[in-house]
């Protein structure tokens, strides 16, 4: 069995590369040398016209992990005279099902100007706390390679599209979002005890991602600067307290939404409060880059006592059921104090009347604690304990943050509005959840067969019944179902935005596609495979329809990804990489497996792929 998971949002336009970050310095030898400091890295952009700003971003298309925790010892680029940098100040130990719905910054980095055309990285799955679903409840996996062996470390090369190559040049800085595609880099045996996650990572980079993430950006204050509408801040990667990953701009406009201390604000108010903090304050942004004006724009701040984790320990999860003022949070990672981190199946929350609660981009709206309701995504802060019955968090003089939550089912026929055939509640199914107490009376409470969406005056579109469909919102307040869900956008997949899954096992009889052209792939379902086509969350088997589904490109740009061996090779155009595939196959090389990004056309019965990885195999 393989797993997967649902991916996100627009499109920009853009080119196509690879790893990484960088810190040091440059020179053009014949043969590659690894080069000396020279372009320091601080917090503070250089001033040396020899060296350039690259911002890394990490992302994720991942497959159904709940915890993916690994350490990543190295990164490093190959410029293209040969000079190699080695990137990576120490070991960074992230746990990628994190940046699902985001991209973090991870390092603001100095390094030498050039044209990069290739990089590599190092990931060490010693102690890896790799964790899947099954039968509903979560089970530690271990990471196996290709033969069964047990995985220690793994290292991918990654060669760049020749006509797309990272440029650094000082004043331009360029923006590098790496994805760890957890989809197409693993498969995992649930039969297996105990389960095993066969694991060859399949990274793609790219310099202005095609997909416009939400970015995230940690780190403690340096100054504000309220006349251009900005603060800086010392760039902290995941939840750390050290390092050297070099500086930000944050910069507001008159939406942003602040929650500084406990208290929250908006636009210039926030930005005249955070310039009362001290130096070193603690700071989270998330908000968009905008290529054009080479700046990050924060949509929500948190500072202060408000950052989880500033002065307590805190857990992200999704309630699963209430009781009175006791929540049973799951799914959660757990964060203590000190920065360590850990994942817990189910968390006891208590809250208080102290309890402090505010709404994700909705500052200006007051809620409670009543506010809090069993399928809504939260953030709990308060103290932390490991008792004989499992961990329990007291809240009651901390806060909880509702997080934007995500609901996936099929529509159904309904005079009422949209009403769902609840297939995933914030990628959980259905059956996870004790609906109990959600109704102004029990034959109220939420049902899932009958899921009750408010959409407000949002455009339903074309939806009908059937249509596989995805809401983001927050959950109807506890005891105050009908309805159930309080949406703020809705996505109908019937059009849209889907992954696709395709798995050929070793002993496949057949060709994966019977059509290979330059503007086209025709799926081989004739051939023994596994094919799913996933659109928020509804998996759908491709034999189900009446005709083969026709992978294209999405328009004139995509990143399109062949893994050979220990290397990965990227192009931007789909007939290059169509050509290049034709002719691996013509050599003898079969495909294994394919995972695809992009939006799907069920009158046409087309995949329009943005990004599209194929593994081959000999």
């Amino acid at each position: 069995m393989k797993m997967n998971k649902q991916w996100l949002q627009s499109l920009i336009a853009a080119g196509l590369i690879s790893l990484l970050i960088g810190c040091n310095s440059s020179s053009t030898p014949e043969e590659p040398v690894v080069v000396e400091d020279k372009c320091e890295t601080s917090d503070e952009d250089s001033e040396n016209e020899n060296c350039g700003k690259l911002l890394l971003g990490l992302t994720d298309a991942d497959g159904d992990f709940l915890a993916y925790q690994v350490e990543v010892t190295a990164l490093d680029l190959t410029r293209r005279d040969g000079t190699q940098v080695s990137t990576l100040p120490v070991a960074q130990t992230l746990d990628f099902t994190d940046y699902v719905e985001m991209t973090e910054l991870m390092t603001s980095a100095t390094v030498p100007n050039g044209i990069y055309t290739s990089g590599s990285i190092t990931i060490n799955y010693v102690g890896a706390d790799i964790q899947v679903e099954k039968d509903g409840l979560a089970e530690s996996a271990v990471m196996v390679d290709a033969d069964g062996n047990a995985l220690s470390s793994a290292t991918l090369q990654i060669q760049l599209d020749g006509d797309r190559p990272l440029v650094i040049a000082h004043g331009r800085p360029a923006l590098l979002e790496v994805d760890f595609n957890l989809a197409a880099s693993h498969q995992v045996d649930l039969e297996a005890s105990p389960i095993a996650v066969t694991t060859e990572p399949f990274l793609i980079a790219e310099v202005d991602p095609v997909m416009n993430k939400e970015f995230r950006i940690r780190g403690p204050l340096i100054r504000t600067n309220e006349d251009e509408s900005f603060f800086r801040i010392a760039v902290r990667p995941g939840h750390r307290h050290d390092g050297r990953h070099g500086g930000a701009n944050v910069f507001i406009d008159d939406e942003t939404n602040f929650e500084i201390n406990g208290e929250t604000f908006v636009g210039n108010e926030g930005l005249a409060q955070m310039a009362t903090l001290e130096q070193g304050s603690a700071t989270v942004s998330f908000g968009v880059f905008s290529r054009e004006e080479g700046q990050f724009t924060a949509q929500v701040v948190m500072a202060g006592s408000s950052v989880p984790g500033f002065d307590s320990d805190f857990a992200k999860g999704v309630i699963r059921a209430r009781e009175g003022n006791q929540l049973s949070v799951h799914g959660v990672a757990l964060i203590r104090e000190n920065g360590q981190r850990q994942y817990v199946e189910n968390l006891s929350v208590t809250l208080g009347d102290n309890t402090r609660v505010v709404k994700s981009r909705r500052a200006d709206e007051a809620v409670t604690i009543a506010d809090l309701s069993v399928g809504q995504a939260v953030t709990v802060m308060g103290e932390a304990t490991e008792t004989d019955d499992g961990w329990v968090l007291d809240a009651s003089e901390g806060g909880v943050k509702m997080r934007l939550t995500y609901a996936s089912g099929h529509s159904l026929a309904s005079d009422s509005g949209l009403v769902l055939d609840l297939q995933a509640l914030q990628a959980r199914r259905p059956a996870l959840y004790d609906f109990s107490g959600t109704g102004i009376a029990p034959e109220f409470d939420a049902n899932p067969a009958e899921y009750q969406v408010a959409t407000s005056s949002l455009n339903l579109g074309s939806i009908e019944a059937g249509d596989p469909v995805r809401v983001a919102g927050y959950v109807r307040a506890f005891g105050q179902a009908p309805e159930d869900f309080d949406a703020v956008t809705v996505a109908d997949y019937s059009q849209g935005r889907s992954q696709l899954w395709l798995n050929w096992p070793d002993d496949a009889d057949g060709v994966a596609f019977s059509e290979i052209t330059e503007s086209s792939m025709v799926i081989n379902l004739q051939a023994d495979g596994v094919y799913k086509l996933i659109q928020g969350g509804i998996r759908t088997d491709l034999s189900s329809f009446e005709q083969a589904v026709t992978i294209v490109p999405f328009g004139d740009r995509g990143i399109y990804t062949l893994r050979m061996g220990d290397s990965v090779f990227a192009f931007s155009n789909f007939a290059d990489f169509s050509l290049e595939l034709q002719q691996k196959l013509e050599e003898g090389m079969s495909i294994d497996l394919a995972h695809g990004l992009g939006g799907f056309a069920t009158d046409a019965v087309e995949f329009k792929a943005v990004k599209l990885a194929i593994k081959l195999v000999d």
